[in-house]
């Protein structure tokens, strides 16, 4: 994996191919904007023997003012047996802090499209938020408004998997040290 990259290139003259380990695909690519510099996060998934079980990845790289220029701030690398089937980014200010923050699902799939979701502040390199789940998706909150918004699947005993009794939508704003919930709604199906 590299670390560096020498040039004082601008984020979309960034090669994605050159910011991944050698051999691997690169499977998204996105910029964020914070008070810590400009970043450019990637997600790739490396060449294995069993194409539902690739080892997979992504790396937030910041761009600095002396060489090297840009930098990795975070590499996170999952093995085939984390069973990591797809990786994806959004960027946005979820914090409330004026600088990109990164919503990262690390999906494993199943009937439930389950996945990990975390929240890492890019301005400060932290994750401040992290849950597993299913038949859930997260987003950031509108603009205007940070925060995250989690509509998750309520079932009851004896719904089936296709039909839940309710859908439950949970707003969360964070308060510079932690996640609350600041609103919630259920609506029955």
């Amino acid at each position: 994996m590299p670390t560096s990259i020498a040039a004082d290139l601008s984020p979309s003259e960034l090669a994605p191919e050159d910011l991944v380990p050698v051999a691997a695909d690169v499977t998204g690519e996105w910029f964020a904007f914070t008070d810590r510099g400009v970043m450019v996060l990637v997600a790739w998934v490396e060449p294995g023997s069993d194409f539902s079980r690739l080892p997979r990845g992504f790396a937030v790289w910041r761009r600095f003012g002396s060489a090297p220029h840009w930098r990795t701030d975070r590499v996170e690398r999952h093995d085939p047996g984390d069973e990591i089937q797809e990786i994806q980014i959004t960027t946005a200010d979820m914090t409330g802090d004026g600088s990109d923050d990164a919503l990262v699902l690390r999906g494993v799939g199943g009937s439930g499209a389950c996945g990990h979701w975390s929240v890492i502040d890019l301005a400060r390199g932290a994750e401040t938020y992290r849950r597993d789940l299913c038949d859930a998706r997260i987003k950031p909150g509108p603009l205007g408004a940070p925060g995250l918004v989690l509509t998750e699947s309520v079932y009851r005993q004896g719904d089936a998997h296709c039909c839940p009794s309710a859908i439950r939508t949970t707003r969360l704003t964070w308060t510079g040290t932690a996640w609350h919930v600041s609103d919630r709604t259920q609506v029955e199906s």
